[in-house]
């Protein structure tokens, strides 16, 4: 069953033109609701060693710091001083590859945020299967993926960048009922 799923999975993330990048990286932030998120850690030491790379813990790294933009977004709009006390350490820890403070403190709870969170994971999960990106290890996302991502470092940060931008952006423009 495991190389069933680790072989479904390379599949699905090969797809060209980072299709299947771009779907897994949607995908990713609900399967972290679901708790699922833990299986992917057998998927990526079967990458590492199988071929050595790990092309799934920048797709990972794309879906957690989008969360993390996403509710930074949110944070630094709010009017309300809870709300902001809660969005901008839980937007720390996800770019630090810890999600469920954002995800279910802050995104997941306005849904708006939460669904921006997983475009913009998308849009940076492509941006790492179009680059090639790949990791050496896993167990780390998010800005700490950098010390496993040597090989490909200036496309993790691209990997990155894109899905905080997007994730920051589209959160932003998004007006967003507060009364929840």
């Amino acid at each position: 069953l495991e190389s069933y799923a680790l072989n479904g999975v390379q599949m699905l993330i090969a797809i060209p033109f980072g299709i299947g990048a771009f779907l897994m990286g949607g995908l990713y932030a609900p399967t972290v609701v679901t708790g699922i998120h833990h299986m992917y850690n057998v998927i990526e030491a079967g990458m590492l060693s199988a071929g050595g790379v790990n092309t799934w813990m920048p797709i990972a790294s794309a879906a957690n710091v989008a969360q993390g933009a996403a509710a930074l977004a949110f944070g630094l709009k709010t009017k309300n001083a809870k709300l902001k006390e809660l969005a901008l350490p839980a937007s720390l820890s996800a770019f630090l590859g810890i999600t469920e403070p954002a995800i279910f403190g802050v995104n997941l709870r306005f849904m708006k945020p939460f669904i921006a969170g997983c475009i913009g994971g998308a849009c940076g999960a492509m941006v790492s299967s179009i680059l090639h990106v790949g990791a050496t290890a896993y167990g780390i996302t998010g800005l700490f993926g950098f010390l496993i991502t040597t090989q490909s470092a200036f496309g993790y940060l691209l990997t990155i960048v894109v899905a905080a931008v997007i994730a920051f952006a589209v959160t932003w423009f998004l007006k967003i009922d507060e009364s929840l």
